[in-house]
C-alpha cells in the first residue's frame, strides 16, 4: 500500500507541475507583420476592405481549395461575414466578420472559429501612405488560449507560426497589387469601374432571394427588397436624364468654385444610411419585381446608355459643366457618379431589410 500510495503521490506532483506552471504563462498573443506595397494608399484600401479579396491573398483562405464559403451582407461594409466549413482538421469552420471600417485607414475584423476548437480573436488591417504610390500595410492578429491549453505556447511559437502565415498573405497581397493597373481617381475608368463595382454588389446582394424575400417588408412604412430594386432601376433612368439635360447645355466652368463636393466625399454622402429622404411617389416601387433576375437585367439594360454616353464624353468637359442639384452643386462627372452612388445606397438599404426579424429563410 506504501509504494501505491507513493507512485499516486508522484503521479499527481507530475500532473500538477504543468497545471501549476501554465498559471505563470501569458494567454494573449499579439501578431503583427507589414509591408510596402507601390500603390496609392486609397486603391489598397479600396482592395483589402473586401472580406472576399482574402480568398486570393491569404494563406489560411488557400489550405482547403474545396472547402465550403458562404456570405452575408454586403462585402466592404460593416458586417459583412465570411464563412468557411472544411473537412480539414487543420481548417475546421468558422466566420469572419468586418466589425468596423475607418475609411481610408483601418479594417477591424473578428475571427470565430467553431472547429476544432471554439475561440473568438480580433484581427486588424491597416493602411499608411508613405509617398504618392507607396503604401504600407499591417496585418494584425489577436490570440488567446485558455488555462491549461496556454502551456502549449512554452512549446509551439505561435507568434512565429501565425505570423509567417500574416506574411505569406502580404507578400501575396502586393504581388497582386503591384501587378495591377492603378485607376486613376477622376478619370474615366474610375467612372466605369464604379458603375462595375456598384452592379456587382447589388446582384450579390439579392443573389438566390426566393419571391417571398423579395416581397417581405419588415415594417408598413419600409420597403421590401423589391420595391428598392424597382426604385434603383426606375431612379437611375431619371437621374441619367436629368444629368444629361445639362450636360448638353453650355460648359460653366466659371463655376466650379461652387462645386460642393470632392467626389469621394459625395460618394461617402450619398451613401450614408444615417441620413433619411423620402423618394417622390413616382419613384417609390410598388413590389413588381418576382425575381432578382429580371430586376438585374433591367439594370444592365438601363445602364448600357450611361455607360455609351461615359465612353464617348471627355472627363474635362464633364468637369466644365457645374449642375444644380438639391443638395447643393455638382459637376458633371459627379452627377455620373450620383447615378452609381444612389444604386450603392439602397444595396445598404438591402441588407438592412434582409437582417430585419421576421425575414423569411427561404
Amino acid at each position: 500500500m506504501k509504494i501505491l500510495k507513493r507512485i499516486l503521490i508522484v503521479l499527481g506532483i507530475i500532473i500538477a507541475i504543468p497545471l501549476i506552471a501554465a498559471l505563470f504563462v501569458k494567454k494573449e498573443y499579439t501578431v503583427e507583420r507589414d509591408i510596402t506595397i507601390h500603390k496609392p494608399k486609397k486603391e489598397v484600401f479600396d482592395y483589402v476592405k473586401y472580406l472576399k479579396n482574402q480568398n486570393n491573398y491569404s494563406k489560411w483562405a488557400m489550405i482547403d481549395p474545396d472547402m465550403e464559403k458562404t456570405y452575408r451582407g454586403t462585402d466592404g461594409t460593416e458586417g459583412f461575414v465570411s464563412a468557411w466549413n472544411s473537412s480539414k482538421e487543420d481548417v475546421g469552420s468558422g466566420e469572419q466578420e468586418i466589425k468596423k471600417i475607418t475609411e481610408g485607414e483601418r479594417i477591424d475584423f473578428e475571427l470565430r472559429f467553431f472547429k476544432p476548437f471554439e475561440s473568438v480573436s480580433p484581427a486588424y488591417m491597416t493602411t499608411e501612405a508613405i509617398s504618392e504610390n507607396e503604401t504600407k500595410v499591417t496585418w494584425g492578429f489577436e490570440g488567446h488560449m485558455n488555462y491549461p491549453m496556454n502551456l502549449m505556447m512554452v512549446f509551439m511559437d505561435f507568434e512565429k507560426i501565425i505570423g509567417d502565415d500574416l506574411q505569406t498573405g502580404l507578400n501575396n497581397l502586393k504581388e497582386i497589387l503591384e501587378s495591377r493597373k492603378t485607376i486613376a481617381a477622376g478619370s474615366r475608368e474610375f467612372l466605369f469601374d464604379y458603375f462595375k463595382q456598384t452592379a456587382d454588389n447589388l446582384a450579390e446582394s439579392v443573389a438566390g432571394l426566393s419571391e417571398a424575400q423579395l416581397q417581405f417588408k419588415p415594417a408598413k412604412d419600409k420597403w421590401s427588397v423589391s420595391q428598392c430594386l424597382e426604385h434603383i432601376v426606375t431612379t437611375e433612368s431619371m437621374l441619367f436624364n436629368m444629368a444629361l439635360k445639362n450636360l448638353e447645355g453650355p460648359a460653366n466652368p466659371e463655376e466650379k468654385g461652387e462645386v460642393k463636393f470632392t467626389d469621394e466625399g459625395l460618394i461617402a454622402a450619398i451613401t450614408d444610411r444615417s441620413q433619411k429622404a423620402e423618394a417622390p411617389a413616382e419613384l417609390q416601387g410598388k413590389g413588381k419585381y418576382t425575381d432578382p433576375e429580371t430586376a438585374l437585367r433591367d439594370l444592365t439594360t438601363g445602364r448600357k446608355a450611361v455607360l455609351e454616353y461615359i465612353g464617348n464624353v471627355s472627363v474635362e468637359d464633364l468637369r466644365d459643366h457645374v449642375i444644380e442639384f438639391p443638395f447643393g452643386k455638382v459637376d458633371g462627372y459627379q452627377s455620373l457618379l450620383f447615378v452609381a452612388a444612389h444604386s450603392a445606397r439602397h444595396t445598404l438599404q438591402i441588407e438592412e431589410v434582409k437582417a430585419a426579424p421576421g425575414f423569411p429563410d427561404n
